[in-house]
This record gives structure tokens, C-alpha cells and sequence, in this order.
């Protein structure tokens, strides 16, 4: 291993963090991670990965980074509005819009030549053609509780674009669909009360044999991709010399909750102990269509989910079991 070839990781102590930096030790490649809490040091010690406390709303921060033989930064540090109360504070502007010009500012004072920053599905919710693609631009609701987070997110990947463009750097942004997995946060703070995400409760359920409803016309079709699925499309974007500019990033197709309650109770259910399905057609469900065309990733650098809808059930309940990746 070259010593140019260290990835920084910032917001590694989060959700798809923990993910991405496990993935990429396990494919042979030399990590530093890089976040502000230090409640997860431990598993970046069983990897043998360093780890650099980072606010990356503080620019000085960023000298304790290397400023030699770094290839590439994967900047994930971010807040989000399902982990604050108050999201009508300037928390998202810090963090979300400074903190992604100053891990920019780290990349041009020290020469590293790529950076892949995520954002948010929310900058395309509004759109009513599906599927979604790059060309369709952003279409969003500059109202409600994910104003404020979705104008940052856009604000920073408008400075990823503009450092490409100014500087050279090979700037690449995903706009990620919801992403599965275990050690997720498991729900959501919506107007200051606190609401548990219906994966979990479903998983729970179904894993208690207790029954699973699937609520209105199940018309509406969504995406969600899995964290793994998410982390080696990073991982291979990171890696090619083709990848930039935006790319979404989800599963592909749409599914309706009907079927993914039908999955959950085929995947735990047994024949002498099926998961009980009820039809509650009374109680509205959600009802905007949203996913994704990843033609683009499949094309510039090959990459598609490896994981349908059963197997991150499956695989899910085996990282569960682990327990590695606990909030």
C-alpha cells in the first residue's frame, strides 16, 4: 500500500460512516476516520484505522489531517433533521454548508485530488415524473421541517461543483434514496416529537410473528437502497477516474408497501409460524412516488445494488445478531 493512497472518511462515526470505513479496510484499502464523537473509537480500533476528533464546522480542525498522501476524502459529516428538535436553527448552514467548504478548502491547500460528498432525496421529493433522474434537476418544497437541511445540502454540493470547475479537483456528488440498515437511526424527530420509522417496527413485528399492516391503496412506490449496497458504490466511485459530477444513488426501482410487507412476512415467516398480514385500507398511507434511474453509475463506473428487498431482510437480521454496527 502506497502511502498516497489513504482515504479520510469525515462523519465516520456515523451511520454509513461506521459502514463505508468497514468496507474499506476489508477491501485492502488505508483508511482515516475522521469524527466529532469518540463514542465509537473502539471500532475503529478493532479495524486498525486511526481516528481524528473533527468538528468540521471548525476550520482549524482540519490540521489534524494529514496533509500528505491522501487521495481521496469521502466527506459524510453532516446533521440531519430527523436527529435535531429544532430545525429552524442555523446548525445545518455550520455544519452541512461551512463544514463541506472547509473539508473542500483541506482538499485544495493539500493537493488531494478527489472528493465525493453525499446529499439528501429530498432535493428531488417534488417531482412527479418517475423515475428520477440527474438531467431532471432538483425540484423541492422550501416549506416544512427539511427547508433549512435540504438548502444546505444543496448550497454544499453547489461548492463541490464549483471547485471542480475553479480547481480541478474531481468533485463527485451522490444524492442518496433512504438508506437501510442496522445501527440506523430508528426514527425520526418531526416538529420537536420523535416518531419511530416503520423499518424497525415492521422488523420487530415480523420477527415476533405479531401482524403486519399494510395501510391505504398501497399505490405509492418508493426507494431505499441498503447501507451496503450505498458504501460500495462509494467505494468504486472513489475509485474511478470516470465518476463526477451527480449521480442518484437508490435501488433502482419502486416498491409499494404492500410489497415490502409481503417480503418482510415471507422472510420471517415459517410454515408452522407465519407473520400475519392485515389490510387496513382506512388509514392513509404516504403518498408521493419517488425513485430513482441509476443508469448514470451503472455506466461511469459499473456499479448496481447487489441486494434486493429479501436480502437486506436477511442479511439485516444477521447484522442485528452481530450487534457490530449499534447506535
Amino acid at each position: 500500500m502506497r502511502a498516497s493512497d489513504k482515504i479520510v472518511v469525515t462523519g465516520a462515526t456515523g451511520f454509513v460512516g461506521r459502514y463505508l470505513v468497514d468496507h474499506l479496510v476489508k477491501s485492502g484499502e488505508s483508511v482515516i476516520a475522521a469524527g466529532r464523537s469518540h463514542k465509537y473509537d473502539g471500532f475503529f480500533e478493532e479495524l486498525g484505522v486511526p481516528f481524528v476528533p473533527l468538528d468540521v464546522s471548525d476550520p482549524d480542525a482540519f490540521s489534524a489531517l494529514p496533509t500528505g498522501g491522501v487521495k481521496a476524502v469521502v466527506h459524510l459529516a453532516a446533521v440531519i433533521p430527523a436527529a435535531v428538535k429544532d430545525t429552524k436553527s442555523d446548525i445545518f448552514l455550520k455544519t452541512n454548508t461551512l463544514g463541506t467548504f472547509y473539508a473542500l478548502e483541506y482538499c485544495r491547500r493539500n493537493g488531494i485530488p478527489k472528493f465525493l460528498y453525499t446529499t439528501t432525496l429530498y432535493e428531488g421529493m417534488e417531482h412527479t415524473e418517475m423515475p428520477i433522474t440527474e438531467a431532471m434537476g432538483r425540484k423541492y418544497s422550501l416549506i416544512g421541517d427539511h427547508a433549512s437541511y435540504v438548502i444546505s445540502k444543496i448550497a454544499a454540493s453547489e461548492y463541490v461543483e464549483h471547485y471542480a470547475q475553479e480547481y480541478g479537483l474531481q468533485g463527485i456528488v451522490f444524492r442518496l434514496t433512504g438508506l437501510l440498515g442496522y445501527g440506523r437511526q430508528e426514527g425520526a424527530w418531526v416538529d420537536g416529537v420523535f416518531h419511530p420509522s416503520a423499518f424497525e417496527v415492521f422488523y420487530g413485528r415480523a420477527k415476533a410473528g405479531e401482524p403486519l399492516a399494510i395501510w391505504g391503496e398501497h399505490k405509492a412506490m418508493r426507494d431505499s437502497l441498503y447501507v451496503k449496497d450505498a458504501v460500495r458504490a462509494i467505494h468504486m466511485a472513489v475509485n474511478s477516474d470516470r465518476a463526477r459530477g451527480l449521480y442518484v444513488i437508490g435501488s433502482g426501482v419502486g416498491r409499494t408497501n404492500e410489497e415490502e410487507v409481503l417480503t418482510f412476512a415471507r422472510v420471517f415467516g415459517t410454515p408452522e409460524r407465519p407473520v400475519p398480514v392485515v389490510y387496513e385500507p382506512e388509514k392513509a398511507e404516504k403518498p408521493k412516488d419517488y425513485y430513482f434511474d441509476i443508469s448514470k453509475a451503472k455506466l461511469d463506473f459499473g456499479w448496481e445494488p447487489a441486494y434486493d428487498y429479501a436480502s437486506v431482510l436477511a442479511d439485516y437480521d444477521v447484522e442485528v445478531a452481530s450487534g457490530r454496527f449499534k447506535t
